[in-house]
């Protein structure tokens, strides 16, 4: 065999492994590799080009088939391996890989509940992130406004008139604030005593403030409503700062102009004067802060103002409606009591009753009867009922921790009546008993009463269960009941005509 055979024997195993080795480092693949096809718009695809990786998770899973310009944009079609399903809200970034390396398409998984995708389909959502380019030129116009500000501070405060402004300006500061120091340490006392009386009243608000956490809640919403005025103020705020740095109006004067400087500088000699006047008891606000008799005056006037805060915080108004429908009248009975509760544990009770059995009144006559010379006598017993005529409820209660004892008069007759609560006021047991008569039944009544909201309860129970005139009857209803500061609530957020 000669050398030029054994050369090109060399010389073809050499390109057969060559060959080999490309097709398995290269992926060589005949036709189009299997998968399907999703696509999706970008704004600017600069530096992503054909054949770059689609990558989920650090994780290539297809390729970038195709780029074309789709209505003023970019579309970027993509080979998906046909193992990885994408979700209909799946988002596509444009990555790069380090600072300058070549850039890939990365996709955050959407939804597990989500629609898959389908060959040919459009992946609707994707971003691109701000390019190097546009970052650098932002920054270099903040360093251009930044050189602009720092020049014109420069030619503000390198002047020696401005330098000699900012001076005097810093010594009336001073003097100020050396006479304010002067007097606080002649007047520590007062000031303590003042303190502990503020002390005093913060405690007493903020009891009045835990016991009152509906009021908190009303104030909460009345600070919201505060903080959207503040917002608007805010803007208004904004506007006129604009005005004083075009050195409009009386603040832009005030910065902007030299005489305004003059102004300030006289004002703060002024105010100086006026400490040193305050420090020897001279004039109003000189006796206020030297004069003990004063401060004796206003702490008798906070504790007034304690005084009054409590009284009015320990009264409360309570209006409550109850309807029992009742299954022997087939009809309805309605009641509306105003309570008034000046304690915790003592209430006055005021109320109006429509009840559908009416008001029941008897008139007994005695007539003698003379009859074949003897007499006799004849009794005759008339009994009225009105039905249209309203009754009334004026009672007075004590509570003595879960139970309530009330007396007084229920429905338009003396009586009595008992109250017990569980499960934090939420359950409420009532036993009546009125309308006491010699010849008849007193009028008793068993209620269940249960909150099941704030405002809201459903009752039932059992009516005149002792009668003798066959009244007696179960009744199942509802009731409302409010207080004081929910009826104040209501009626400022009625529309006003």
């Amino acid at each position: 065999m000669s050398t030029e055979v054994k050369v090109g024997i060399f010389v073809l195993i050499g390109l057969a492994v060559l060959a080999y080795m490309t097709a398995r480092l290269g992926k060589l693949q005949f036709g189009e590799p299997p998968g399907y096809t999703v696509w999706t718009v970008f704004d600017n695809v600069t530096g992503l080009k054909k054949g770059a990786p689609v990558e989920m998770a650090g994780i290539q899973i297809g390729k970038v088939k195709d780029i074309t310009l789709f209505h003023d944009r970019a579309r970027v079609s993509m080979l998906i391996d046909p193992q990885v399903s994408l979700a209909a809200d799946s988002t596509a970034y444009i990555r790069t890989r380090g600072v300058l390396g070549d850039k890939y398409v990365a996709i955050s998984p959407g939804s597990p509940g989500a629609p898959r995708l389908k060959d040919g389909q459009q992946l609707t959502r994707s971003r691109v992130p701000v390019d190097l380019s546009e970052v650098m030129d932002r920054i270099g116009d903040i360093a251009a406004d930044i050189k602009t500000l720092t020049a014109s501070l420069k030619v503000s405060l390198g002047s020696p008139e401005s330098q000699r402004n900012i001076k005097e300006a810093l010594a009336n500061i001073r003097e100020i604030t050396a006479s304010l120091k002067e007097l606080v340490a002649d007047n520590k006392g007062r000031l303590n005593q003042v303190i502990r009386n503020l002390e005093r009243f913060t405690r007493d608000l903020s009891q009045i403030s835990a016991d009152n956490k509906d009021d908190l809640r009303i104030t909460i919403r009345n600070f919201r409503r505060l903080s959207d005025k503040l917002d608007r103020t805010i803007v208004a705020l904004t506007s006129v700062a604009e005005k004083i740095d075009q050195g409009r109006g009386t603040l832009g004067a005030l910065v902007n102009e030299r005489q305004t400087i003059d102004d300030l500088n006289a004002t703060l000699a002024s105010l100086k004067e006026i400490a040193r006047k305050i420090n020897q008891g001279q004039g109003t606000l000189g006796k206020l802060v030297n004069d003990d008799t004063t401060v004796t005056k206003i702490d008798e006037a906070l504790t007034g103002i304690n005084d009054y805060l409590s009284r009015a915080d320990a009264w409360r108004v309570y209006v409550d409606y109850r309807g029992e429908y009742l299954m022997r009248q087939g009809a309805l009975r309605s009641t509306l009591n105003l309570r008034l509760q000046p304690k915790a544990d003592k209430f006055y009770l005021l109320g109006l009753v429509a009840d559908p059995v009416g008001r029941r009144t008897e008139k007994e006559t005695t007539t003698t009867v003379w009859q074949g010379g003897t007499s006799w006598q004849r009794r005759e017993k008339v009994v009225t009922i009105d039905k249209d005529e309203l009754k009334f409820n004026a009672q007075i209660g004590k509570r003595f921790h879960d139970l309530v004892v009330r007396a007084g008069i229920l429905s338009s007759s003396g009586g009595f009546g008992l109250d017990y609560y569980l499960w934090d006021d939420s359950l409420r047991f009532t036993f009546e008993a009125y309308d006491f008569r010699t010849d008849e039944n007193p009028h008793l009544k068993f209620a269940a009463d249960y909150l099941f909201w704030k405002y809201f309860y459903v009752t039932a129970g059992m009516d005149d269960f002792l009668s003798e005139e066959d009244q007696s009857t179960f009744f199942l209803g509802a009731g409302v009941n409010f207080f004081d500061d929910d009826l104040k609530f209501l009626l400022s957020s009625a529309p006003r005509p």
